[in-house]
């Protein structure tokens, strides 16, 4: 997908150093659960490029939120509104 001043692009890095896994004796594609969700930036929108570390798959929408925290950028839901929470989500 092309770089456009419409997107805004989020991705999803996982380290792959210093990791073996064999299966059935064959070497087999594989990630650590580890990595980084960076946004990239848009001299246009007047973001700046911004890195948050993910620990296990279950820190990337949390990070993704930090991102876009971060970039002071408002999600919209689909009727073109801000979407608002009143209150903070308490973690388990």
């Amino acid at each position: 997908m092309g770089k456009t001043n419409k997107t805004l692009g989020i991705t999803l890095r996982f380290f792959t150093n210093d990791l073996v896994v064999e299966k059935n004796g064959k070497k087999v594609l594989s990630c650590w659960d580890v990595g980084v969700a960076a946004i990239e930036s848009n001299k246009e929108k007047g973001i700046t490029a911004k890195t948050v570390r993910v620990n296990c798959l279950e820190d990337i929408q949390p990070a993704i939120t930090e991102l876009l925290r971060k970039s002071k950028i408002i999600m919209a839901t689909a009727n073109g509104l801000p979407r608002v929470r009143s209150h903070k989500r308490k973690r388990a």
